[in-house]
C-alpha cells in the first residue's frame, strides 16, 4: 500500500503539499473564509486584533509585503488603510479568490522562498506562525531577503510558536476514515496521521499518509518553536537593529496553539 511510517529526516519535504494539492487547496480557502474558525486563517475577531496591533508597529502610509497572504484577509485590510499592499502565497485558489476581490493590490502566486518578490517595503508582515513550517536554512534565506528588501527603517512582524508547544503537542498516531469523503478528498479516504517530536531542533514534524481509491498522497507539515533569546539572535545575526516581543496580543485562540509570540524587528 505504500505507506510511509517511518520518522521524517529534520525538515524532510514530502511529495505532496497540502497548500498546493488541487483539492486540499480549495478546503484550504473554505476555512480561510469561515470567519469563525482559526482552521487556516485565524477568526476575524482575532484577524481584527493583529491588524490593529500591527498598525500600532509601522508607520501610518507606505509600501507592504505580507508573505503567505492566502485570500487577502490582511492586505484588504492594509489596503482600506491607504498602504500600497503587494501579497504573496503559492495556493492558487486563495490567490485566484483574492484577485477577484480586489484590483488595487498586487497578489503574486508564488513561493516567497524559492522567488521572492521584487520590489521595497516600509513594513513586512508574516502572519499564522509560517516562519516555523521552514527549515532553519530556509528561514535564514527567507529573512536575509526580507531584510534586504525593507526600506531604512522598514519594519518586519511576524509570529511564532514558543517553546510551550511542547506542552500542548504530544507524539503519536491517528486515523481517520471518511466514507463519503472530507476535508481531504472528495471521496472515501483513508487518512493515517503521525506526529513526531524533535526536541533538539525545537520541531514537530506532522505526517499523513492519504490512502484513496486507485491513489495514495503523503504530507509532511512543520512546526518549529523558538525561545526569545534564540529568534532576537537569529534576527540580530541577519543585520535588524530593534527587536520586540509581543506576547498576549491575542486572547487564546483554536489554532494549533495559542503559545505564541509576535515579534518586531526594525532595520
Amino acid at each position: 500500500m505504500r505507506i510511509i511510517d517511518k520518522k521524517p529526516e529534520l525538515f524532510e519535504k514530502s511529495s505532496c503539499n497540502i497548500w498546493t494539492d488541487p483539492y486540499i487547496q480549495q478546503q484550504m480557502l473554505k476555512e480561510h473564509l469561515n470567519p469563525s474558525s482559526d482552521g487556516a486563517s485565524r477568526k476575524q475577531e482575532s484577524i481584527l486584533k493583529i491588524r490593529d496591533f500591527i498598525l500600532g508597529q509601522i508607520k501610518p502610509s507606505g509600501s507592504l509585503l505580507d508573505l503567505g497572504c492566502g485570500p487577502g484577509l490582511y492586505t484588504s485590510l492594509f489596503g482600506d488603510e491607504g498602504y500600497t499592499v503587494t501579497g504573496i502565497d503559492f495556493n492558487k485558489a486563495s490567490i485566484e479568490y483574492a484577485k477577484k476581490q480586489r484590483k488595487d493590490i498586487d497578489y503574486i502566486c508564488g513561493d516567497y522562498i524559492k522567488d521572492f518578490p521584487q520590489g521595497s517595503y516600509d513594513a513586512v508582515c508574516m502572519i499564522y506562525c509560517d516562519m516555523g513550517t521552514h527549515s532553519d536554512n530556509d528561514r535564514d534565506l527567507l529573512l536575509k531577503n526580507i531584510y534586504n528588501s525593507l526600506n531604512n527603517g522598514g519594519v518586519l512582524i511576524f509570529d511564532v510558536f514558543t517553546e510551550r508547544l511542547m506542552n500542548d503537542k504530544q507524539e503519536g498516531q491517528n486515523w481517520e476514515y471518511a466514507p463519503t469523503g472530507g476535508f481531504w478528498n472528495e471521496n472515501e479516504y483513508l487518512l493515517l496521521s503521525q506526529t513526531f517530536h524533535y526536541p533538539e531542533a525545537k520541531a514537530f514534524a506532522y505526517q499523513y499518509n492519504l490512502l484513496c481509491t486507485g491513489q495514495n498522497k503523503h504530507f509532511i507539515v512543520w512546526d518549529r518553536y523558538y525561545s526569545e533569546n534564540e529568534i532576537i539572535d537569529i534576527l540580530k545575526q541577519t543585520g535588524f537593529r530593534s527587536i520586540s516581543i509581543h506576547h498576549n496580543v491575542l486572547n487564546g485562540n483554536n489554532f494549533t496553539s495559542d503559545n505564541e509570540m509576535f515579534i518586531v524587528a526594525k532595520k
